[in-house]
């Protein structure tokens, strides 16, 4: 598997950070509600806003980030296309 760059990793820290905005803007800050109305296990919402983390000492990541298959199944669950998902001013920063 190929080795993520630092633009890798902003871009999928970026992508959970708004997985975790639209499901708050969809139940509020507690994940249970959102795994209560969508029928989702909450370790799916854990891995899907998890940062990857990186050690700028020894250079270790941390996490994987999420598919783009991922992705498209969030945004059918909370009723967005993938094109609604990155227009957002996250992705323009």
């Amino acid at each position: 598997m190929a080795e993520l760059s630092q633009e890798n990793i902003i871009l999928a820290n970026k992508i959970a950070t708004r997985m975790k905005n639209l499901r708050e803007q969809k139940t509020g800050p507690k994940k249970m509600d959102f795994v209560r109305k969508y029928n989702v296990e909450k370790q799916t919402i854990n891995r899907w806003e998890s940062h990857i983390k990186l050690n700028v000492k020894t250079g270790e990541k941390k996490g994987r980030g999420i598919t783009i298959y991922s992705i498209e199944d969030f945004c059918k669950l909370v009723g967005i296309t993938l094109t609604e998902f990155f227009d957002d001013d996250l992705f323009r920063e």
